[in-house]
């Protein structure tokens, strides 16, 4: 269990520290528990309008503040500062659900995908429009039944739309008969013939046919636009021909039906299909304006969703802009804060430059505070700056609910305040508390107040009885990793606090005393597992719901040394720290349960949350090092030399790689251990049992 432990942990963290900066970032990858993030590895989105987000989740924000604010529910609220798109969707839009089929205007989907909705309309039509016989209307609802569409090949149901014709005596007949045509064309991809029947379908006096053919005249031109413009993976083709008379048909076709339809039963998917046009063209500027038009607009009346709406702008339009010619402030203030993004010791491409936002000033003029901060974010992320930071954001941090800006400013404004050791700095985090009510605000509180004390060496405050700092993973993160002994006493007997965390503190407070050296404490404190303890558990330590405590009080060891329980072994080691034999049971303990490089003794970095120094004495445990220490010692019997010796060569076995953790050896000094066994201990079982070096 802890094995697989450590390599899952090492893996993510090399994810997350290494993770390219993307737009988007739906993949996997560890938090970093901090303030500061300004490289994008897709789960350290913050409800903090900052570089590192997710571009999605830096737009989400900035439109919450055109809606009324959204409180976080008693008990929803997230438990984490930290979260990845979908988890930052499901805590803002906890009522939204991924649409079955996209609407037309996002993605490259069939354009048959209209044909079951498209067949009720026009049934219900039929059957509404009294000038109709019964003859004629049974016929043409047979017929659109009958139509099968399959664009990929000819469609079904040609033979009882073609014969129509002969059916239809009056007006209204033939010219749903016109439609039904026209449908067919469209999805057999006959656009010229589908354009000639909606042409004639849209200039008879049926209400609803007048409509629909106006705007599948837009639907087939945007289609005709997309002839050959897709690759075989559905990703639209960079050196594409675009057909500028097609461009232009299409997008006077779809103005023209929301001209006389504002309102009309297609006007939200003329708007998206509009859209697609624009991209599809490489009309930058018309989609951003297009896109600018909507931010205002409630969703219910544009027609698509801020989730969707969202997740279009990311795809269709991001790459593409560019802030010189930008002029929307939502649009601008998204592609500033991406473009401060930076990696450490990477300088190309460059940061954005102060000066180029400061350029943008007359954009803002309608919302200074989000143009300052725009220069705040710069000098605090880029420039590093902070004192700068609190000469353009002042204190505010004494309110009853914040918006995503306002609560941006002021945590930008508090960051400063610590960059620049300024002792009002926890005062100025108690503050925030109250009116932290949007979703991941409060835990983003949370862990700056953690994070302060941590560092000021008031570890205590953070456990004690009235603390504002609920969050779980936070006071697990601080127990784990900075906690010393006494503070794990105190918790692993603290009733009032949940049993995770109890457990959590001892188990960190058990391990660390046998590795850590404190042998005396181990037998003093290993009493408090509890009878039937678990004797399983998840491999997130942190996070997991089961922890093995039982691991500490087994009645035996297994392994291939001869073990006492491990309460003598530390017993023995109280008495004697230098005894060989009880030091390579501990080194069999760590190997048997996979603690190798154990969680416990791989720290945060030291600007994440739990990077401080620990307050627990003694260094982290490594077997390699047990074993170069005992191969030293002259004064060690045979049999324990020759483990030594047998298990340091291990380390590196099978792949050449340590597993033992310490310092690392080079294959000649495997090979130097290797030749020394064979040699000086060759009737040893471990002798004989080693037959390579790696």
């Amino acid at each position: 269990m802890h094995r697989l432990c450590t390599v899952l942990v090492a893996v993510l963290i090399a994810i997350a520290w290494h993770a390219p900066a993307r737009a988007s970032g739906d993949f996997s990858c560890t938090p970093s528990w901090r303030l500061s993030h300004v490289e994008m590895t897709g789960c350290d989105n913050m409800a903090i309008l900052q570089p590192g987000n997710d571009t999605r989740v830096n737009l989400a924000l900035l439109l919450s503040d055109l809606r009324p604010a959204k409180v976080a529910a008693s008990g929803s609220a997230p438990i984490d500062p930290l979260a990845d798109w979908p988890g930052f969707v499901a805590a803002f839009y906890p009522d939204w659900k991924a649409p079955e089929d996209d609407s037309y205007a996002d993605g490259e989907g069939s354009r048959c995908r209209s044909n079951g909705p498209g067949g009720e309309r026009f049934e219900a039509a039929v059957t509404a429009t009294g000038k109709l016989s019964a003859a004629e209307r049974a016929a043409l609802i047979a017929a659109r039944r009958g139509l099968q569409p399959d664009c990929a090949k000819a469609s079904g149901g040609a033979e009882a739309i073609a014969a129509l014709d002969g059916q239809m005596k009056s007006a209204p007949g033939k010219a749903f008969a016109a439609y039904l045509k026209g449908a067919l064309a469209f999805y057999d991809a006959d656009y010229d013939t589908a354009a000639t029947q909606f042409t004639a379908a849209r200039n008879g006096d049926q209400p609803w046919l007048k409509e629909t053919a106006r705007y599948m005249l837009g639907r087939v031109e945007v289609n005709r636009l997309q002839l050959d413009a897709f690759d075989e993976y559905g990703t639209l083709k960079e050196n594409r021909a675009i057909d500028d008379k097609t461009l232009t048909t299409a997008e006077t076709a779809l103005r023209g039906y929301l001209r006389d339809y504002p309102k009309g039963a297609y006007a939200a998917s003329a708007r998206g299909l509009l859209r697609r046009v624009y991209w599809l063209g490489n009309k930058t500027d018309k989609l951003a304006a297009e896109y600018a038009g909507l931010f205002a607009e409630p969703p219910a009346q544009r027609g698509i969703g801020d989730v969707e709406l969202i997740q279009e702008i990311d795809n269709k339009l991001l790459e593409s802009l560019d802030a010189a010619t930008r002029t929307d402030p939502i649009l601008l203030a998204m592609i500033d804060l991406r473009a401060m993004r930076h990696s450490e010791g990477v300088t190309d491409p460059k940061p954005i430059a102060s000066t180029q936002i400061e350029a943008q000033r007359a954009a803002f003029a309608g919302n200074p505070a989000l143009y300052d901060y725009l220069l705040a974010a710069h000098a605090y992320y880029v420039a590093n700056k902070p004192a700068d930071v609190l000469k353009l954001i002042p204190d505010a941090a004494r309110q009853q609910s914040f918006s995503a800006l306002q609560f941006s400013r002021q945590m930008l404004r508090g960051m400063a305040l610590e960059a620049t050791g300024n002792r009002n700095a926890r005062g100025f985090w108690s503050d925030l508390l109250a009116g932290a009510r949007q979703p991941y605000q409060r835990p983003a509180v949370e862990l700056a107040l953690a994070m302060h004390d941590e560092r000021s060496n008031a570890l205590g405050k953070v456990f004690e009885a009235g603390s504002p700092i609920r969050t779980p993973m936070i006071r697990a993160i601080l127990l784990a990793n900075s906690a010393g002994a006494p503070l794990l006493r105190q918790q692993a007997k603290d009733n009032s606090t949940s049993k995770h965390e109890r457990e959590l503190a001892l188990y960190t407070l058990l391990y660390k005393d046998v590795t850590r050296g404190a042998y005396r404490d181990f037998a003093a404190d290993v009493v408090m597992v509890p009878a039937g303890a678990p004797s399983e558990g998840d491999w997130d330590l942190l996070g997991g719901d089961k922890i093995n405590l039982a691991i500490f009080a087994k009645p035996a060891q297994t392994g291939e040394l001869t073990c006492p329980q491990l309460r003598e072994t530390a017993g023995q080691l109280a008495r004697d720290p230098g005894d060989a034999r009880a030091r390579l049971c501990l080194g069999d303990f760590i190997r048997v349960n996979g603690f190798d490089q154990f969680s416990l003794d791989n720290p945060p970095p030291r600007t994440d949350l739990g990077g401080s120094p620990s307050q627990f004495p003694g260094g982290h445990y490594s077997r390699l090092e047990l074993y170069k220490a005992i191969i030293a010692e002259p004064k060690v019997a045979p049999a324990d030399k020759a483990y030594a010796l047998y298990r340091a060569v291990n380390c590196y076995a099978p792949s050449g790689n340590n597993s033992c953790g310490g310092i690392e050896v080079p294959k000649s000094q495997r090979k130097a251990w290797f030749n020394r066994l064979k040699k000086d201990y060759a009737t040893s079982s471990w002798a004989k049992d080693l037959h390579y070096y790696w």
